[in-house]
């Protein structure tokens, strides 16, 4: 408010002392009428004015003396004009206003727009990061089941992805009912001949030596079993003493019913054991009794036993002439034909009648056919080639082969597993 105790100008420019009013005027706080030649309420002096002296409406505001200073009406809380009135702005609500002129530095000194403008940035970088993330990971994702799908089979995901459709086909359907196959399935492509998934398939008791032969060593072991003369051991080829020897272009397992059959006739007739499947398998392979079909030629049994200390003699199959031999106690080694007794044509070796009057045959490829007896007329009709094998120390084996009227000299010449 004005400091009415200082000196202020008069209406004329001309100072007066302070406090002291103008003429005319009446005393600060005095009531009554005014002095005689005072100026009546809102009517102008008609006297005459100081010449040169323009009336106060006339003159221009600039040719007025200097105001009375003034101080600005301040508070700690509102913000006011310079008459003092309240401009509504709380500047402790709105502590980030900028008064002092200064430029801020870093988030605090950015305004609303500036710090959304920020925020949106940052949003937009994490979003970025992320999609470039979620793209990677979407392609080692792609790029793996691409490479899965590559390491599966499309027939069966249980069997190797590099094994054949026929063995897929083969092993499918058993490993929803068998057991222990799945080690063969998971390796099925480790087997370069697929009749050993089928022996795997067709014998349960053959699993296990399917399953290890992939990391066998190829070798064999002799035969430790007791035997004794006129006793046939039952034996077969995937014997894991013996089957995982090569033979005649293949694993014995599945090769050897020849070599199989003569050492069950061998060690019947002689009651020795030194002669096992691998040992006459190399005898037949040294003297060249295997041919392309990957089997034994009949030839062997014909030439070829003398070696082993046995003989051969050939006779035409049938029943008569099966039930004749083997009463006399005459093994017989019977060349099967294909798709009769098991799937491939093979060797097999009849010992004698049963109690039922059917023949007991050992059948060196399968389990199965051994565990009952057949009939002879079956075997005659699935037999192709037959042997009456004895000793040569045998007299009575010797008469026996050269008295029979229907037997035939002649040899055939197929071959067989």
């Amino acid at each position: 408010m004005p400091n009415y105790n200082s000196q202020s100008p008069d209406r004329d420019g001309a100072r007066r002392p302070r406090g002291q009013r103008p003429d005319g005027s009446r005393p600060q706080g005095q009531r009554g009428p005014r002095p005689q030649g005072s100026r009546p309420q809102g009517q102008r002096s008609q006297g005459p004015r100081p010449q040169g002296q323009r009336p106060r409406q006339d003159r221009p505001i600039n040719a007025r003396g200097p105001r009375p200073s003034q101080q600005p009406y301040k508070s700690h809380r509102n913000y006011r004009t310079i008459n003092g009135t309240d401009t509504g702005y709380n500047l402790r609500q709105h502590s980030n206003v900028n008064l002092s002129g200064r430029r801020n530095r870093g988030l605090a000194g950015l305004g609303g727009g500036d710090r959304r403008s920020l925020v949106i940035l940052i949003a937009g970088i994490v979003v970025l990061i992320l999609l470039i993330i979620g793209i990677s990971s979407c392609v080692r994702g792609c790029s793996s089941k691409k490479s899965s799908d590559e390491n599966t089979n499309s027939l069966d995901a249980r069997v190797a992805a590099d094994a054949s459709s026929d063995v897929t086909a083969t092993l499918t359907p058993a490993l929803d009912t068998a057991d222990g196959l799945d080690k063969i399935a998971a390796n099925a492509d480790a087997y370069t001949d697929t009749r050993m998934i089928e022996l795997a398939v067709s014998e349960p008791e053959a699993v296990d030596f399917v399953a290890n032969y992939p990391s066998s060593d190829k070798t064999s072991s002799s035969y430790s079993d007791e035997v004794s003369q006129g006793t046939y051991p039952q034996l077969f080829d995937w014997d894991s003493r013996w089957g995982n020897v090569d033979y005649s272009g293949g694993a014995l397992g599945v090769t050897g019913s020849g070599p199989t059959v003569v050492a069950m006739a061998y060690m019947g007739l002689t009651g020795k054991s030194d002669q096992t499947p691998a040992t006459i398998a190399t005898t037949v392979s040294d003297g060249g009794y295997t041919d392309k079909d990957a089997g034994t030629s009949t030839s062997f049994f014909s030439d070829g036993l003398s070696s082993l200390g046995l003989s051969a003699n050939e006779y035409t199959v049938s029943a008569d002439n099966i039930s004749s031999l083997l009463q006399d106690g005459t093994p017989l080694a019977v060349l099967v034909k294909a798709d009769t007794l098991t799937k491939y044509a093979h060797w097999v070796l009849v010992v004698g009648v049963g109690d039922d009057g059917a023949l007991v045959v050992y059948d060196p490829t399968s389990a199965i056919v051994s565990s009952h007896t057949w009939a002879a007329s079956t075997i005659a009709y699935d037999g192709d080639t037959m042997y009456a094998l004895s000793a040569t120390e045998s007299d009575s084996a010797s008469s026996d082969s050269s008295s029979d009227s229907t037997g035939s000299d002649s040899s055939a010449s197929s071959s067989s597993n």
